[in-house]
């Protein structure tokens, strides 16, 4: 027996409920019967609720059921009937009570151009073999809120696919026109297939292909590449594999890892490279705007991303392509392989060339450092190299400084303030970089890189710490005087605390115990680099900071009472307080200082307590805060010291500068002493009665072997005025500790001083230009940059040309370099005359020229320029539009900013062009 099948379509729940919303007028009218014609089947709820009504389908075989169904139909709700009888069957008798009074069609398509208010379809949308299917999940995917209509009533693909993408899919407002990096930023977001899943689930397969296929076809050439993926549920894979796919880019085409893309990861039967170059590029795109976002949303997406990138590198086995990628991780981690490696290679012959002549000889031969040097460009052009999480790159960059240092020569010292300063200028910023790269890494080739560097530079820092020591006791003596730029410990408030205190401006001073003019270095660098509107000031006139000797030995006791007493002094707390007010009373001033139990004291939910906040406000009756801070010296003690040291790692010192700067103080900031680090690699010497763990009576003299100092003298206030005080780091004379003080090394007993204001200088301060010396930021070759002022420009630079012939030579600029050319031409002249204003004189012009010029690729940060200009840095933003209004002839781009915003460029070749030069 044959059973035979209605020809009618069948009713789905999306195309009942598009009837339902014309019929009800989008459920204004609550009640009414709606017929349709489809077989009298129904696979969906009985009952059902739509707006704030009722509505019940019944499937009716025959007229009769028909009937049936009208008589049992409730009140107030709507009755939705499916049978494939006829209207001359049903009789008017039936169909008057129906909505419009006739049977409805359920073409899905006539309740989709309703839907979006169109006369017109896309005919690429009713092609499709499954055009009702897909019809179908259009409804479906609408859920309660309308579609935004067609333009101009023609219902296209690309409308239709963009807003169930957007509705469905976790798109935000995705338009018809859609690049590549916005579907492949889709991706990148994790839980998009669960949304494609959903979506397949809700309006079925043929409507998610097409879907899926209208955004692949977005991706253009990388179209089929995108679609598998998509198709295939590997939505996460998406970035991940075009990330991978820059390695393969660079394999031989038909390698190894270009047939494993093809098989194994995509199942294509071919991929070109123009596919998969379409494929990388917004991979990495997408990959670069999640590395700028600075949420923590970005943060898990990108880890997730560069975690799986790397998994499918290694299954392509592409490794040798790795170094090519900007983004991958394994791809900075080869360049900073190849950096430990050229680290190594740079201070390989220093121990056999400090041997042989002197450790202030160049170590690092010019050919070797400019090696690092490129090897630390490839670095930091990974996209990777300043991320948050990454220290390796810091910890690089500390080798390549180090090593900039190590290929310069040191100059050989003759006294006391000499070695002050060469510690100030020089080796506490080598110490700072030390202690970086000491703190290592995780990887092999640039930790062995690392040591060899951190070897070489222990050679030269121990013999100018020997040096220092040998100064530090002629000049304990008393038998030498001190340039205006370095003070004793008991001098500094006399100097430089009360003579600010008098102006209309009150004082913060802050004492951050045992903070050594490395540390000092940090903390300084972040305080700027945090707050705008603090500045650091110098004496007018000066052009470095000014520096202060401790007490001997560098311990509290001696050093911190005398600081705080304004003269040479022993004591504990109660001495420094009593001391204190004494001296500020003596000056007419009034004060009052905090030590660590009344800082520590703020109550829960407040960063400073009631009394120094108070204090710090009150800028009319106290003319001078002293707060001491502990955070560095219990460091010693409990902790290692090797931290980055910033103003969130000192305790208080943060919400005091903000307390400060809103009450406009300005802000001493010194210490009373620094510290050397226990790096493991020491020695105990038992020595008997000691007076810390490095510093002892005299008795028995130093042992030059060991690396001690004698010292006597007013200013040695132990041991009645004779010790013996230790040089070397490594040696200490008690119990391991994180780190000490008390000892003859400059790292312990100079002392650094900074000056901080939140407006303008006060009165005989001025601005300071950037401290750091020339290798810190930049990758200057050489530090015998010329700052000499240019010659003044002759009346007629180059011979006149009517009085040439074809025959002349022409004599060029002899011994002249680039930079003298320049300021020496005719155009330059005219520049001149164009902007007679500008306030940057040649000299600054040519010393910012010259160091360009020294660096490869004519590249130098901001504070290399500010060094460059000899200005502070917060003025940069000021003269260097006075620069490119000199140099940038006919505003050609000479002189410009790199796409990065910070990094000054000179284009060489287009300044020879524009001031026609040679050479």
């Amino acid at each position: 027996m044959t059973v035979a099948v209605s020809s009618h379509p069948q009713a789905t729940l999306p195309v009942v409920r598009s009837l339902l919303a014309k019929a009800s007028r989008d459920g204004k009218q609550k009640s009414g019967v709606l017929g349709i014609r489809a077989r009298p089947t129904w696979s969906g709820p009985r009952d059902f609720g739509y707006a704030d009504f009722k509505v019940r389908v019944l499937p009716c075989a025959s007229a009769l059921a028909v009937r049936d169904a009208l008589r049992s139909r409730e009140d107030g709700t709507w009755l939705v009937i499916i049978t494939d009888r006829d209207e001359s069957d049903l009789g008017v008798g039936i169909t008057s009570h129906l909505y419009g009074g006739v049977l409805r069609n359920p073409d899905p398509w006539d309740a989709v151009r309703d839907q979006f208010g169109a006369t017109r379809i896309d005919r690429r949308l009713v092609i499709d073999p499954r055009a009702r299917d897909v019809a179908a999940g259009i409804l479906a995917a609408r859920g309660d809120a309308p579609w935004p209509p067609a333009r101009a009533g023609f219902l296209t693909l690309d409308h239709v696919c963009a807003v169930v993408a957007n509705r469905r899919l976790g798109f935000n407002d995705l338009t018809e026109i859609v690049a590549p990096e916005e579907v492949l930023a889709w991706t990148a977001d994790s839980g998009r297939v669960v949304l494609l899943n959903e979506l397949r689930d809700l309006a079925g397969e043929p409507l998610a292909e097409t879907v899926v296929a209208w955004l692949a076809a977005r991706c253009v050439k990388a179209a089929p590449l995108v679609a598998y993926l998509l198709n295939a549920g590997r939505v996460d894979d998406v970035v991940p594999l075009g990330l991978a796919g820059r390695a393969v880019l660079a394999c031989q085409p038909g390698s190894e890892p270009w047939v494993l893309l093809r098989v194994q990861q995509l199942n294509l039967a071919d991929v070109t490279v123009e596919q998969l170059l379409a494929f990388v590029a917004p991979a990495e795109e997408v990959t670069k705007a999640l590395l700028a976002r600075a949420d923590d949303a970005a943060t898990r997406q990108t880890g997730r991303i560069l975690a799986r990138a790397d998994i499918l590198l290694d299954e392509l086995r592409a490794g040798s392509g790795v170094d090519t990628s900007d983004y991958l991780r394994s791809s900075l981690t080869s360049r900073l392989a190849a950096l430990g490696e050229e680290l190594r290679r740079a201070v390989a012959r220093s121990s056999t060339k400090a041997l042989a002549a002197s450790t202030d000889d160049p170590l690092v031969e010019s050919e070797c450092l400019a090696s690092v040097e490129a090897a630390l460009s490839k670095v930091q052009e990974h996209a990777l190299a300043h991320h948050r999480d990454e220290i390796r790159v810091e910890r690089g960059i500390a080798g390549v400084r180090l090593v900039r240092w190590l290929a310069t020569e040191s100059s050989t010292i003759s006294g006391f303030a000499p070695a002050m300063h060469r510690h100030r200028d020089l080796d506490a910023w080598v110490d700072r970089a030390y202690s970086d790269a000491w703190r290592g890494v995780d990887e092999e080739s640039l930790s062995h890189g690392l040591r060899a560097v951190l070897e070489a530079v222990r050679l030269r820092r121990d013999r100018h710490d020997s040096e220092f020591a040998a100064t530090l006791a002629v000049q304990t003596t008393g038998s030498l005087s001190l340039p205006e730029d370095i003070l004793l410990i008991e001098d500094l408030l006399a100097h430089v605390v009360v003579p600010l205190a008098k102006e209309p401006r009150p004082v913060l001073l802050i004492v951050a115990d045992g903070m050594s003019a490395a540390v000092a270095t940090e903390i300084i660098d972040d305080v700027e680099r945090r707050y705008d509107t603090w500045l650091e000031c110098l004496p007018t006139g000066k052009a470095r900071r000014s520096l202060v000797v401790s007490a001997l030995p560098s311990l509290t006791q001696t050093s911190r009472c005398s600081l705080l007493s304004g003269m040479l002094a022993s004591g504990q707390q109660d001495a420094e307080r009593s001391g204190f007010a004494s001296f500020m009373r003596a000056h007419g001033l009034t004060s009052v200082l905090f030590h660590k139990l009344r800082l520590d004291t703020s109550g829960a939910g407040f960063a400073l307590s009631a009394d120094v906040g108070t204090a710090v406000d009150d800028i009319a009756g106290t003319g001078v805060v002293a707060c001491v801070l502990n955070t560095i010296d219990d460091a010693l003690d409990r902790s290692d010291p090797g931290i980055d040291w910033t103003t969130d790692a000192v305790s208080h010192l943060r919400p005091l500068l903000e307390r400060a700067r809103r009450a406009g103080r300005t802000v001493v900031l010194t210490s009373d002493h620094g510290h050397v680090i226990e790096r493991r690699e020491g020695r105990m010497v038992s020595v008997g009665p000691a007076s810390s763990n490095r510093s002892r009576p005299a008795d028995g003299g130093p042992d030059p072997e060991l690396g001690e100092v004698r010292v006597t003298g007013a200013r040695v206030l132990m041991h009645d005025g004779d010790a013996v005080l230790a040089v070397d780091e490594r040696l200490r004379y008690g119990p391991l500790k994180a780190g000490y003080h008390g000892g003859a090394a400059p790292a312990e007993v100079v002392v650094p001083l900074h000056v901080l204001t939140p407006g303008e200088p006060p009165t005989g301060w001025e601005l300071a230009t950037p401290q750091q010396p020339l290798w810190w930021h930049s990758s200057v070759l050489t530090e015998s940059i010329e700052r000499t002022e240019a010659p003044p420009l002759p009346e007629q630079p180059f011979p006149k040309t009517e009085s040439l012939t074809l025959f002349d030579e022409v004599e060029q600029p002899a011994a002249q370099d680039l930079a003298a050319q320049v300021l020496e031409s005719a155009t330059f002249a005219e520049q001149r005359k164009r902007a007679p204003r500008l306030t940057l004189t040649n000299r600054q012009i040519s010393s910012l020229l010259r160091h360009l010029m020294a660096t490869p690729g004519n590249r130098i940060d901001q504070a290399t320029a500010a060094i460059a200009l000899d200005i502070p840095l917060v003025r940069l933003n000021g003269a260097l539009p006075m620069a490119q209004r000199l140099l940038n002839v006919e505003q050609y781009p000479v002189l410009d900013r790199d796409p990065d915003g910070v990094t000054i460029v000179l284009d060489i070749d287009l300044l020879k062009e524009q001031f026609g030069l040679s050479g």
